[in-house]
């Protein structure tokens, strides 16, 4: 479904090819600056590599318009700018169908519980409130999510307080469930493992990992990310430990 073939950035991206299907969950993890913006912004488009290519359902995505890869692909980058002066909900509704938005609002305001905030303006927002509208948008902009649909998200976590980060990543597995393709980049080392069904590891612009997420080893996120990690057993689950001596 998404494919990217030896694609690379020179100083930036080593090359690495990826493969990825409807329904995957995919978590970008590593050190700051170690490529995830990088690649997320090769995924969507956002500027070319210096070498590859990447491909939407076979498609290579420099042959399709922007209103076509508009349709297969939705994203969130760190650096988005809220439109000042504009009320919440004007703001959901730009480069958003009708259809869409009658289709998925209901749903994505519930979940990111931004009700009360429709009428209010964006620049008198808290930062976390500012990033559940900028989530939502970037979620109404690829509905319908279902199977064909990819969501590219850049740490779409950060300045959420912990109730609206596991409020987000239900909805995400949600619409994976649906068919949808999510590659998510994350800090929080449980919570990607948890969430993810795929975990992509980078390290200084090379992938070190690509696979299940299950298959990740301990020690490597110790090599990676230059801490010691204790691996816990509880309530079924594998949690990682960081002790701070």
């Amino acid at each position: 479904m998404l494919s990217a073939d030896h694609l690379c950035v020179s100083g930036r991206l080593a090359p690495l090819d990826l493969h990825w299907q409807p329904g995957e969950r995919v978590a970008l993890i590593g050190p700051n600056g170690s490529g995830k913006s990088t690649l997320l912004g090769l995924l969507a488009g956002l500027h070319a590599p210096d070498s590859g290519q990447v491909r939407y359902d076979g498609e290579a995505m420099t042959a399709l318009d922007a209103p076509s890869l508009a349709r297969r692909r939705a994203l969130l980058t760190q650096r988005v700018s809220p439109a000042l002066g504009m009320p919440v909900f004007e703001l959901l509704r730009l480069g958003v169908a009708e259809d869409a938005l009658h289709a998925g609002l209901e749903r994505v305001l519930d979940v990111l519980e931004l009700h009360p905030l429709l009428a209010r303006d964006v620049a008198r927002l808290s930062g976390g409130e500012q990033q559940r509208v900028l989530i939502a948008r970037t979620l109404l902009q690829g509905w319908p999510i279902g199977r064909g649909r990819v969501i590219l998200l850049d740490e779409p976590l950060a300045g959420l307080d912990l109730h609206h980060q596991l409020a987000l990543l239900r909805l995400l597995r949600e619409l994976s469930e649906r068919g949808a393709l999510l590659v998510v980049s994350l800090h929080d080392l449980n919570l990607a493992l948890q969430w993810s069904s795929r975990v992509v590891c980078l390290e200084q612009g090379r992938c070190v990992f690509n696979g299940a997420s299950a298959a990740l080893e301990q020690g490597l996120l110790e090599q990676v990310f230059k801490i010691r990690a204790d691996r816990v057993e509880a309530a079924g689950r594998s949690w990682l430990v960081t002790p701070l001596e």
